[in-house]
């Protein structure tokens, strides 16, 4: 029935679009659009035949590096070239991709006391010009000019130290140990530095109010004349919510053992403890948790209690009465019978 329904609603619409159309104000919203479709093909050739001055990206590659030699400056992968040319030749720089730029090694100046290579502006410029029509004008090139720092000694492994400042809620806790990813990486250093770091550090990370896991990518701090490989890192924070329990403990007495004269009894002698605990440990943990009770702290008829021991997971450990009340009892004693 709905189907019927949708089809009825269907041939409904298309019948007013008929008559739409065949009336004579459908007539001339047909003849305008059709007028409008016409200015704007006389506008796109127009357009293609006046001068246009555009940004493009050129691909710039290095090739046949030495196996022995790393970069440590970071070599741009694109060259950004603002030309000017016909609308129409441009267009087709939009349609079919601009051409790459590769530079073999052996192009580049070296400058063996500096650590460096180069590829100077005028050398850059007349590659980048060879890319294009002749009719295509290179207004400028972003960088003008390659200068690059470079290493041939081997790469150290680093451990990496994550600088953190992070804090769950007040009804959460971190929940185990704080991992990163990688946890060492590889540090390549100029041949004029003398310093091999066994660590590296990250960037600040500074966070508060964590109620979840929380997993996020850190970038290593930088160093002056050093490239870090991988520059970045995985840091995971294991946080889960606090759900709260509690139980009965017996009271364990210090300091007052019965002896053979007199009984110590307390009242009561069992309290409950109440406590906080990360939610995945709720139906397993069976930690043990003790509450004592020192005679050589009484007063009049009640000894304070204490927390003895208790994991060091459990937030905000309480119990249900801060004393119990004591009694002595003696023990009685009978006489030996005579012979």
């Amino acid at each position: 029935m709905a189907e019927n329904e949708h089809v009825n609603s269907l041939k409904a619409f298309f019948s007013r679009v008929r008559e739409l159309l065949h009336s004579s104000r459908g007539k001339d919203v047909i003849v305008f659009l059709l007028f409008t479709l016409v200015s704007y093909v006389f506008w796109v050739i127009m357009s293609l035949n006046d001068d246009a001055q555009r940004d493009l990206e050129v691909k710039l590659e290095i090739t046949d590096v030495p196996e022995d030699v790393f970069f440590i400056s970071e070599v741009s992968k694109a060259l950004t070239v603002n030309v000017r040319d016909k609308g129409s030749v441009l267009a087709g720089f939009y349609w079919n991709g601009t051409p790459g730029l590769k530079i073999s090694y052996d192009e580049l100046t070296a400058y063996p006391l500096r650590d460096r290579v180069a590829f100077p502006a005028q050398e850059l410029t007349s590659r980048v010009r060879s890319l294009f029509a002749s009719t295509t004008q290179v207004v400028s090139i972003r960088p003008d000019s390659l200068s690059l720092i470079y290493t041939d000694r081997p790469g150290t492994r680093a451990v990496v130290i994550p600088d953190l400042q992070v804090e769950p809620s007040s009804q959460s806790v971190i929940s185990g140990p704080i991992t990163i990813s990688p946890d060492s990486v590889t540090v390549y250093a100029a041949r004029h530095l003398t310093v091999k770091p066994l660590s590296v550090q990250t960037m600040t990370l500074n966070r508060s109010g964590l109620t979840d896991t929380l997993i996020c990518e850190v970038k290593i701090r930088p160093e002056t004349g050093v490239r870090i490989v991988p520059d970045h890192v995985t840091v995971t924070i294991p946080v889960e919510p606090l759900i709260a329990k509690s139980r009965v403990v017996p009271v364990t007495l210090l300091h007052g053992a019965s002896s053979a004269t007199y009984d110590v009894v307390l009242f009561p002698s069992q309290v409950r403890v109440s406590y906080l605990l990360p939610m995945s440990l709720y139906s397993t943990e069976n930690a043990v948790i003790s509450v004592n009770a020192d005679f050589y702290e009484r007063s009049g008829t009640k000894i304070p209690l204490t927390i003895g021991s208790c994991p060091d997971y459990y937030q905000d450990v309480a119990l249900s009465v801060d004393s119990v009340e004591y009694l002595i009892e003696q023990k009685a004693i009978f006489a030996a019978p005579e012979e």
